[in-house]
């Protein structure tokens, strides 16, 4: 028994030195088949790109600048991947020199090369997007989230902004027309507030995507659902996605002290628009194979904080009898905390990596001295969690995660963030980023899903997947384009680990106005399949 236990244990080598990639800094990094050739390549840190060349990744010409995000979709419906950057312009803070850039939109011309199309969008402090079909016309939409107008001065933010596109790669302001646009004025449930991290789901399982916002300065989130006229409205307050239940603001008492030894003033408890969490990445997924959307919120906060700030916490979706509320287990993904720790999780994402059909969960923590990491946990058959590896990865920055290597199952590529490390830290771990490629070795069953639409978008962003194996066991997949921070993204496959079941069942929901449904009986496991509208 103890031999069997040690031969499960989750098992991965760091490969980036072997596969080309140990040598550009990356804080950010993504898994895209920029050329089409169905290998996916690799973008580092927005401005090193890589395409696979057999076993190892080859450096090629990228963007001519670089952008502080970048979000890979098919925005015109050619066929290939192309690339939406993100710029953080601060006009109105007095100490900033323009770059003179703006956002673009980089249309991909089959082979990998990028052609620049200008956007007529604001100038704003842009910090995550998302892309998705909002009303079902088979074109790709844009939703562009920003932060403060100037950091550190006031609460002030840009709104977040709804771009509706038309197949061609150009796009529609119509934030005013959903009934998105928020107001200039902090503290109110519809104020402004800096997003930090956006996503796409059907949270309530009417067919339609929801927009799921992750907001910083402890600031309630958003969670606009989709009516399906062409509006949002934010519901949550309802489903207790805008913080956890503790609102009270309260600073614990050795906080406080702190406080007052360093600055000489009293700490005053929060209000409760200021008491919830700073939340980066929001990893949205059906956990519990329930048929529901459950997500992981993954916060920075501190040993200070107590409970005027939120904890990385899973939201577990209660589903149709609950009115879909979620709730909020926060002692989920604990892990040894040292004296006044910090809890510095800026990306999270869900992983099977042992292919049982059980999603497991990866954490990302960077930017703090108390050696924050790249953390893994394992779901048990009850859906709990267990702590199952703790990554030699010190200031885990950006995630991506998928079967890179075509052998069935899911690795993980992982940037590296300094933030806020001494210098002489920084010099020792150097900028750089680690290719986990997955050695588990196990014998279970996977299988993987590419989704090609017609009266749909082409990749199928928003579909809902379907796998059902002969145990009855439904998984439920939805291909999303924007995970969360900073352009947290991976490719639109979707995974399944089948166990010991060599065929499923697939039932595909494509998101157009009809609602189309596919369906394709005893698919054999091992095998990309791509499922055509």
């Amino acid at each position: 028994m103890v031999l069997l236990l040690i031969l499960l244990l989750p098992d991965f080598a760091n490969v980036a030195g072997q596969a080309g990639l140990d040598g550009p800094p990356s804080g950010r990094s993504v898994f895209v088949d920029l050329n089409g050739d169905g290998q996916l390549d690799v973008v580092l840190d927005r401005e090193h790109f890589f395409l696979k060349r057999g076993e190892r990744f080859e450096r090629v010409p990228g963007l001519p600048f670089i952008p502080d995000l970048m979000l890979f979709a098919d925005f015109d419906n050619d066929g290939d991947q192309d690339c939406f950057a993100g710029v953080v312009c601060e006009p109105e803070n007095a100490k900033w020199k323009d770059h003179g850039h703006s956002n673009t939109l980089f249309l991909n011309d089959g082979k990998g090369v990028f052609k620049a199309r200008e956007l007529n969008m604001p100038r704003t402090t842009v910090r995550a997007a998302c892309a998705f079909d909002y009303d079902r016309d088979g074109n790709l939409d844009l939703f562009v989230g920003s932060g403060y107008r100037v950091y550190g001065q006031s609460y002030a933010c840009y709104p977040d902004r709804l771009y509706r596109g038309k197949g061609d790669g150009s796009f529609e302001d119509v934030t005013r027309r959903a009934k998105l646009l928020t107001i200039d004025e902090p503290g109110k449930r519809k104020s402004s507030k800096p997003t930090y991290g956006v996503t796409h789901g059907d949270w309530n399982g009417d067919g339609l995507q929801d927009i799921w916002v992750c907001t910083y300065g402890r600031q309630w989130n958003f969670l606009w659902q989709n009516n399906g006229d062409g509006t949002f409205t934010d519901v949550a307050a309802r489903a207790g996605f805008d913080g956890d239940r503790d609102r009270s603001g309260k600073y614990p008492e050795e906080g406080k002290r702190a406080y007052k030894r360093s600055t000489g003033e009293d700490r005053v408890d929060e209000m409760p628009f200021r008491a919830n969490g700073n939340t980066f990445d929001c990893a949205v997924a059906d956990f519990d194979n329930d048929g529901d959307q459950d997500c992981i919120l993954a916060e920075i906060t501190h040993w200070w904080a107590g409970p005027s700030s939120d904890r990385t916490s899973l939201l577990v979706n209660r589903g149709g009898v609950e009115a879909f509320t979620f709730e909020h287990r926060s002692a989920v993904f604990e892990r040894p905390r040292i004296e006044r720790w910090n809890q510095g999780d800026i990306h999270a994402g869900w992983i099977d990596f042992d292919n049982d059909g059980l999603l497991d969960a990866v954490i990302a923590s960077s930017d703090y001295v108390d050696r924050q990491e790249l953390k893994l946990y394992r779901q048990r058959p009850d859906h709990t969690f267990e702590a199952a590896r703790t990554f030699d990865w010190e200031g885990a920055g950006q995630l991506s995660i998928a079967d890179y290597d075509n052998d069935g199952d899911q690795d993980i590529l992982v940037g590296r963030s300094l933030n806020r490390l001494p210098a002489p830290r920084r010099r020792e771990l150097g900028p750089s980023v680690a290719l986990f490629r997955n050695d588990v070795g196990n014998k279970n069953h996977w299988l993987q899903v590419v989704c090609r639409g017609k009266t749909a978008n082409r990749d199928g962003i928003g579909c809902r997947i379907e796998a059902t194996t002969a145990d009855g066991v439904t998984q439920t997949r939805e291909i999303r384009c924007g995970l969360g921070h900073v352009g947290h993204n991976g490719p639109p496959i979707a995974h399944f680990g089948l166990g010991r079941h060599a065929k499923a069942d697939l039932v595909v929901w494509w998101p157009d106005r009809a609602g189309t449904k596919s369906e394709v009986r005893a698919v054999e496991a091992g095998q990309r399949l791509v499922v055509r509208q």
